[in-house]
């Protein structure tokens, strides 16, 4: 495996370090996360520079970029703004896997330019009230009719809902099948009749909208399906690996912002007459934290280069996103005990690593899945 990077991906790295110092600037982070707003400046900002594009093929108006050309876009865009890599993972990413692996020509060629452009959002719903971990198990039910498709239940957890042209629903179409079977992708416009959104208040992440989503006799055309009926499950399972590599960039990107907040702090802060990185202990937990974040690096690059090998990798993806995400909230944990009391404040970005980095552990598989998935791969 060879991890040096290529002259493009240099440049393009540069650009994008150019572009997010210029456009998103600590108090444009601070203030997107006070006032709980999605960054649409940014984001128009990306789309302008053909960002957006990036996990999108060529042929519908991308960039066609590599898993590993997207692992180090996240990783440098979470090392800035941590929610906004988020979100371009929740809005971005996700739909475009879908789309480009599993929708209709007529989809692709209708949505992935416009995704492109940055002229459409999408949101995914896969988690119900009863239904988390176990999310094979929803109950939101979809009934096939004449002239297209009726939809009751709800959805709990639905990331960017509340900004989203499109969400692409997980719902049950076959009731008498296993539950990993009988599941299908539709792609629902939440202006829809019947369709109720409401917004979650939630610890952190706070420019990324999370809600719950009431389904009520709503009606689709049949052309709504992603793929094929029945096979939505099957067809997520299929890019996990993609996706757990974005995650895991995330991770990694924000753990080394938070990593780097510390060492400015404790080469600056002075007590007992000298500064405090110059304490042992202090030298010992930065380079702790540096290490762990050199290995979930070293992790997340592995499985993006077999993605981009088509071979599949779900225990070498589960790693990089188990270790990456339980890094990232030691490496926020640990700057909270190197800034004290300054630390606990809001007007400080400590704070802020603190409350988002526990959503790593969460949201795309808990810990727990994680290591049940590592140790099924080993066959035990």
């Amino acid at each position: 495996m060879d991890f040096d990077l290529t002259d493009a991906q240099r440049d393009a790295r540069q650009a994008l370090r150019a572009l997010l110092k210029r456009e998103c600037p600590i108090e444009y982070v601070r203030e997107c996360d006070e006032a709980e707003r999605f960054p649409t400046e940014l984001f128009a900002k990306l789309a302008a520079a053909g960002w957006l594009g990036l996990p999108i093929p060529e042929a519908y108006g991308g960039s066609g970029g590599t898993c590993f050309d997207l692992t180090l876009f996240l990783e440098e865009l979470a090392g800035h703004f941590e929610a906004a890599a988020n979100i371009y993972y929740t809005t971005i990413v996700i739909a475009a896997d879908a789309l480009t692996h599993f929708g209709s020509e007529q989809q692709k060629r209708s949505l992935l330019p416009r995704l492109a452009r940055g002229e459409l959002r999408f949101a995914f719903s896969l988690s119900e009230p009863g239904s988390g971990s176990d999310a094979a198990s929803l109950r939101t039910r979809a009934v096939a009719e004449d002239d297209g498709w009726l939809i009751n239940g709800q959805k709990m957890f639905c990331s960017c809902a509340q900004v989203a042209d499109y969400i692409l629903l997980m719902a049950r179409t076959d009731t008498e099948a296993p539950k990993h079977d009988g599941i299908t992708m539709f792609l629902l416009d939440p202006k829809t009749k019947g369709v109720e959104r409401r917004r979650l208040k939630k610890l952190g992440l706070k420019p990324m909208d999370l809600n719950e989503i009431f389904l009520g006799d709503v009606r689709i055309p049949k052309d709504a399906v992603i793929g094929q009926v029945n096979r939505g499950w099957r067809n997520v399972l299929k890019t996990l690996d993609y996706e757990r590599c974005c995650l895991s960039a995330v991770n990694v990107g924000a753990a080394q912002s938070t990593l780097d907040k510390a060492i400015s702090y404790t080469a600056q802060r002075e007590q007992f007459g000298q500064k405090i990185a110059q304490f042992q202990l202090t030298k010992a937990k930065l380079a702790d934290m540096q290490m762990e974040i050199d290995a979930a690096r070293l992790l997340l690059y592995r499985s993006a280069f077999l993605v981009d090998k088509g071979i599949p990798n779900p225990k070498e993806s589960a790693m990089a996103n188990l270790f990456s995400s339980e890094t990232y909230v030691r490496a926020a944990l640990n700057g909270m005990r190197l800034m004290g009391g300054w630390g606990y404040l809001m007007e400080y970005d400590m704070q802020r690593h603190f409350r988002d980095s526990k959503l790593a552990e969460i949201g795309g598989g808990t810990s727990e899945i994680l290591r049940i998935v590592i140790a099924r791969e080993l066959g035990r």
